[in-house]
């Protein structure tokens, strides 16, 4: 296995340990929660930047990388929620875009076709990333200072919002781009 293809795994072995940080009540939970997003965050730009730069983008690498992603993210968004930082229905719209995308993935992959990530979607990634990761971030500065967690609150809400209304635009685009995969023949 290739480095970038490691550095995917590392990103999935990184879910279970952000959910034990946030959910479980330790000193300095929040802390620990945001390093263990920001390393498995980090490593989505860092496999693809070594993967481009050294020839080796690989499908396994294509198919697992936005899988990983998307595995760390509604993790995330599941906290979100969870901890009423992100709607329920905001969530939902979020969940139906990344299964209807991945299952166009897969009917690409039943023709032996990739359908690798777009500008569309990688822009929704970085939008959940960085709106999750700064409620992440907040939650752990709160943990040595006071913060007015009702302005937190409203501004998460607008934030994930926006990224919900890009994940929608970004999932039209890949139904529109693969709707020959869907359509009967």
């Amino acid at each position: 296995m290739n480095l970038p293809n490691k550095i995917t795994v590392f990103r999935l072995t990184t879910i279970p340990i952000l959910l034990a940080a946030a959910l479980i009540n330790f000193p300095y939970h929040w802390l620990v929660t945001v390093i263990v997003y920001f390393f498995g965050c980090v490593s989505d730009t860092v496999d693809g930047n070594i993967a481009r730069k050294n020839h080796i983008v690989t499908d396994f690498g294509k198919l697992m990388d936005p899988l990983a992603d998307k595995s760390l993210v509604l993790t995330a968004f599941i906290i979100m929620v969870k901890l009423g930082y992100c709607d329920v229905v905001c969530f939902s719209l979020m969940l139906s875009r990344e299964f209807l995308v991945s299952g166009i993935r897969m009917a690409a992959c039943a023709e032996g076709k990739v359908i690798a990530a777009n500008v569309f979607g990688k822009c929704k990634t970085f939008l959940q990333m960085s709106t999750s990761g700064l409620v992440f971030l907040s939650l752990a500065i709160s943990e040595f200072v006071a913060i007015d967690f009702h302005i937190l609150f409203i501004a998460a809400e607008v934030m994930f919002w926006i990224a919900c209304a890009v994940s929608v635009l970004s999932g039209i685009k890949y139904a529109k781009d693969g709707w020959y995969l869907i359509e009967t023949k």
